[in-house]
């Protein structure tokens, strides 16, 4: 789903477990390409979005109304406790911002962790190709 967040987020706990649960209004633009390489907005749908664990704090902090973003995911059914009706929300595995509306900053420090800093680990040279001798660049003939 690619979209808009159109109304204010909200972060609520689940009273039996406590799992976080971000939810936003979202607003979806169709198109449709046109023969002649051109696109028409076909219409807006609006939807209920919902992201649970520990995304649902993340998206919390980092989303606001009118922000663009992208999330992967799957509409679901549901009974509403409140009203007993049966509703629909497309619920994200992930949820990120937009990167062709939205000015990002990628911050490229190593997280920290013990197993990120393990002692005489050189984790740089786990992505080096080996040197190989001469022999073993030549291609492997089949049916010889």
């Amino acid at each position: 789903m690619v979209g808009h967040i159109a109304g204010d987020p909200k972060l609520t706990y689940s009273e039996e477990t406590g799992t976080p649960r971000f939810y936003a209004r979202v607003g979806v633009d169709h198109w449709r390409r046109e023969d002649d390489g051109t696109f028409t907005n076909t219409g807006r749908t609006y939807h209920d979005l919902a992201q649970r664990y520990k995304g649902a704090e993340a998206a919390m902090e980092l989303f606001k109304k009118g922000d663009d973003f992208i999330a992967t995911g799957q509409f679901k059914k549901f009974t509403d406790r409140v009203t007993g009706e049966e509703r629909e929300e497309f619920r994200a595995d992930t949820l990120t911002p937009n990167p062709v509306t939205t000015r990002l900053v990628i911050n490229r420090e190593p997280r920290g962790g013990a197993a990120r800093e393990a002692p005489g680990v050189n984790r740089n040279q786990a992505f080096e190709r080996p040197e190989q001798s001469s022999q073993a660049r030549e291609p492997a003939t089949l049916g010889r």
